[in-house]
């Protein structure tokens, strides 16, 4: 397997944190919208900047890694937020956002050090940081058929997420060598 180049990861992290930085995404949780529902679900993760930062940072972690990671890790997050999102009642809305911060952190810091743990480590602290997102929607979630929708529009929109994360970095791996092939002949 091919040394993710810590350039890239430099550009990768620094292409991630922009998005959050758009204007709009410093709003805690909106996204919910009258009735909830599948348009709120789906744009929930993309009106909070914990949740698209956490999300697009589990992508490029994922990316950095690479192999069996790069599909384990997306699922498992996934799998762990709606079990999040099942169990909601039983933890206390302060936990929920304790975990959500501490997520956005270590995710960040598990792609910028290009943190390579065995697969089962890095699949218990992505497992963790998607029951801290599940816990959130699952206390902000409307009541009734609107929480189905509601569930199946943030959980695609937290894949369509880690994707885009696992997409930046392969652009990254690719753009890095191609600049210093044409710096290199410019010289």
């Amino acid at each position: 397997m091919k040394r993710f180049p810590p350039k890239a990861a430099l550009v990768a992290l620094s292409a991630l944190l922009t998005l959050t930085a758009l204007p709009g995404t410093a709003l805690a949780h909106p996204g919910h919208g009258a009735g909830g529902g599948l348009v709120a679900g789906l744009l929930h993760p993309l009106t909070g900047a914990d949740h698209l930062a956490a999300m697009l940072l589990a992508g490029a972690w994922a990316g950095i890694i690479g192999g069996r990671a790069a599909r384990v890790l997306p699922v498992t997050l996934l799998a762990a937020m709606l079990g999040g999102f099942v169990t909601a009642a039983l933890v206390p809305a302060g936990l929920a956002e304790v975990m959500i911060g501490s997520s956005v952190v270590g995710l960040a810091l598990a792609a910028l050090l290009r943190l390579r743990p065995p697969l089962w480590l890095a699949a218990a602290g992505v497992a963790l940081a998607g029951l801290g997102h599940g816990f959130a929607h699952g206390l902000e979630a409307p009541g009734g058929v609107a929480r189905i929708g509601f569930v199946f529009g943030f959980l695609a929109a937290a894949a369509a997420l880690q994707m885009a994360g696992l997409g930046v970095v392969a652009l990254a791996r690719r753009a890095l060598p191609l600049r210093r092939a044409v710096w290199h002949k410019a010289r």
